[in-house]
Formats: C-alpha cells, structure tokens, sequence
C-alpha cells in the first residue's frame, strides 16, 4: 500500500488499501447478530437488481445500537494500539498539540467537567508516557476527527518498510472494520438519502442533479457513520439527515473557486420568498463579489444580477482564462476533460454534463467520477491560490 494520503479533502474518511476479502466476508468477520447480517447481505443484493432503493432495507433502533457500539469499540481498539506504539504515540501528539491548541473541540469520547484545554493537557499527558501497557478507558476513546487524522499522519510519515510490520496491521485492520460498519450504514440507509435530498431547496437543485444529490448525500452518511452514538439522543436516521443536508448544501457550491457559506446561499433564498429586496441585493452582492463560477465568462444574466463596472469584468475574464490554463497544464488528461465536463469549460462549452453522464462515457461508477473531480478541485484551488496570490 502507498504510505501517502490521498489529496482529496475527506480527511475525516479514513482510507486503506483495497481490501482482500469481499463485502460479505468483511460483515462475517465483524460477528454482528443474525438479523443485521441478514440485512447487509440483503442489501449487498439489492444493489445488483432493479430495485435500488431497497425499500424493505431499514436501520430498527436495535440495528442502530449494535452498530454505534460496534464503531465506539473499533474507535477504543485504535486508541489503545496508537497508545503502545511509539510513532503512534507521536502522531497522536503532533494531532493534538497543532489542530486543538486553539479549536474548542472534544477529544475523548467523554467529557467531564472541564474546559477544552485541560481535556488537551490530559490527552498530551496520556499519550506521553514512554510506554503504554495498561488498558485506556472506554471514555478516553478518540472522537472521531482525532482518529482520522491521528491515521492521516501515521500513513503519511510511516515508510514502506513499516507497513509490514504486525502493529501497523493490526491498526489497518481496525480501520478496514471501521469502514466496513460505515458501508453497512450507507447501504442500510438508501432509501433516507434518496427521500432527504429529492426534497433540497431548489437552490441546490440549480447546481447538481438529483443523482449527483444522492451519491453526495451518501458522503453524508458516511461522516455521520463514525460519529453516531445513541448516548446523543437521537436516532440515527435524525442525525445523519444533518449530514446528509450539510454535505449536499456544501458541494453544490463546490464550482466555486473560493469557497462561501451556505448561510449566504440560503439568505437569497429566504429573502427573495419574504419579497425583502434589500437583503437579497446585499446578499446577492456579497456572493458575486466573493466568487467566480467554473466557466463564466459573462455577467450572469439571471434576476439576481448586477452590473458590473468594467475593471470588475476584465479581472473576471483573466480569472477563467487562467482557470482554463490551468485545467490544461495542472491535471492530467482523463481530470481535466472530467472537470470540463462537469462545469461545461473549453470545447464544452456551456454544455455542463452530470455524473451519470461523465460515469457512463468512462465506463466507472459515479462515486469514482466524484472523487476523481473533488482531487482535480482541490489541486486547481491550490494552484491557483499560489499563482494568484488569493
């Protein structure tokens, strides 16, 4: 396996190397009970027939409980072996002491009493001990953007020598279980992705399709899988409807070069359905201020329009030349004809093409087309950030 992360921005979806064994020899090896693993090798079918949305396919509050516990134990395991390991230890270090000196942000999975920095002083405290022998308690488990990117550094700084090695194995394991319970929330769940994103705010619906909706929304799920415990007080189906709604409102902006907030998407919105011109202008102006849209080369000319003042428009024309540009120069061939697709730039131009339509003409899946367009992103949001100095 590489010992590099992948440059796509899912940090906090933990990646290994392709795993060895099938779907259903993964559910097998987790022992979940009877009834679950019936359902997860229903499921596995039902995405081979017609019926895709697998409506007979549903999480019961029971199925949901042996799940989160399953992930909260898998999430202690890591803990525990990052705890015995030096280079582990280390990286669990360099996590704590540069993303949370300053974040108030839990980092075990219980919290007493106590402020974000004695958490952080404890959490350093515990993983500086030279040695590590005794058990962690189930309430000093890693939240679950700790453990991502505890495994992000480790994979990053381990050569390839190391990853042969047995407690480098045994941490991959746990990740590969991990992943497998996510799985099992994503395929349990089609049918409440589908029903959240077909009711999106036709706001969203401008950007993406309702196919490109719901393999988002399926993200979603995905950051809710990890982090979901009953102890919150909710359902799982509540919970991750957050995320679901979160990740669709996210990437539907994801053309722009510089990223806005959702909050300015949506008080368009609001405003122009309470008929207050005044805020949906002010809106309106900061958004098209703040943002190019992939292959814009004229003013827009829909009703939230404004006029531009010539210097405004040459700089807007020099921004999507150097885009284009950059398509050509900075990725390679099969993410740049992708992203031209997508977005209807150079010989396609104006002629914007869904997943479903770029997935078909590469003969791959739609998830593999999205995540090939999110790295392409991210490697032409950096380039441009150096060259135009943003």
């Amino acid at each position: 396996m590489t010992c590099k992360i992948p440059s796509l921005n899912i940090i906090d979806l933990p990646t290994t190397s392709s795993a060895a064994t099938s779907f259903i020899q993964q559910v097998q090896a987790l022992e979940l009970s009877a009834g679950l693993e019936a359902k997860c090798f229903a499921a596995e079918s039902v995405l081979n027939a017609d019926d895709i949305a697998g409506r007979h396919l549903y999480l019961s509050k029971n199925d949901e409980g042996e799940l989160a516990t399953e992930v909260l134990l898998q999430r202690h395991r890591f803990t525990q072996l990052v705890a015995q390991h030096c280079l582990f230890r280390q990286a669990a270090l360099t996590i704590i002491q540069n993303i949370y000196l300053s974040k108030d942000r839990k980092i075990f999975f219980a919290r007493a009493d106590r402020t974000s920095e004695a958490e952080r002083q404890e959490a350093l405290q515990l993983f500086s001990q030279p040695t590590m022998s005794a058990s962690i308690p189930l309430a000093k488990t890693f939240q679950h953007l700790v453990l991502a990117r505890v495994w992000a550094r480790i994979i990053y700084k381990a050569d390839p020598s190391f990853t042969h090695r047995p407690e480098f194995r045994q941490l991959q394991a746990v990740i590969e279980r991990l992943n497998t319970l996510r799985n099992i929330y994503m395929l349990l769940t089609t049918g409440l992705v589908r029903k959240i994103t077909s009711q999106i705010s036709n706001t969203y619906k401008q950007s993406i399709t309702a196919e490109d909706a719901h393999q988002i929304g399926s993200f979603g799920v995905a950051r809710a899988a990890y982090r979901y415990h009953p102890s919150m007080g909710s359902r799982f189906s509540t919970y991750a409807s957050f995320w679901i709604l979160r990740e669709v409102q996210l990437q539907s902006l994801n053309g722009r070069l510089i990223r806005v907030p959702a909050t300015i998407i949506e008080e368009i919105s609001r405003s122009a359905r309470k008929g207050d011109t005044v805020a949906e202008n002010a809106a309106v102006t900061t958004l098209m201020n703040s943002t190019v849209i992939l292959g814009e080369k004229e003013e827009p000319q829909h009703e939230y329009s404004y006029r531009q003042d010539p210097a405004k428009h040459v700089e807007q024309l020099e921004m999507h030349s150097k885009l284009l540009e950059a398509v050509d120069s900075v990725l390679p061939a099969k993410s740049a004809d992708i992203v031209k697709r997508k977005y209807g730039l150079g010989e396609y131009e104006g002629r914007a093409q869904s997943m479903v339509e770029i997935s078909r003409i590469y003969g791959v899946t739609r998830g593999s087309v999205y995540q090939l367009e999110k790295k392409a992103l991210l490697k032409l949001h950096k380039h441009l950030h150096v060259s135009l100095n943003l």
